[in-house]
């Protein structure tokens, strides 16, 4: 998953600035109880300290889906 490793680990491997640590399925049930939807348009649009796209420029929606699958704990 090299794109994620480009982008989300940078934050989602120690947690930096709030973001939800890949595979901590308490924090990741918080945010996906929001809905597919919520997540998407903050990824999208940046959220707190996330900018717009997660640093991933090259990604598309299908990628972003994958990637929050995977940090979620739900596309093993």
């Amino acid at each position: 998953m090299g794109k994620w490793a480009r982008s989300c680990a940078l934050c989602h491997v120690t947690g930096e600035a709030g973001a939800p640590i890949a595979g901590d399925s308490a924090q990741w049930q918080r945010r996906l109880a929001q809905g597919e939807e919520s997540i998407l348009q903050r990824v999208l649009e940046g959220y707190n300290s996330m900018p717009p796209l997660g640093y991933c420029m090259s990604c598309e929606v299908k990628d972003f889906r994958a990637m929050v699958g995977f940090m979620a704990g739900i596309n093993q």
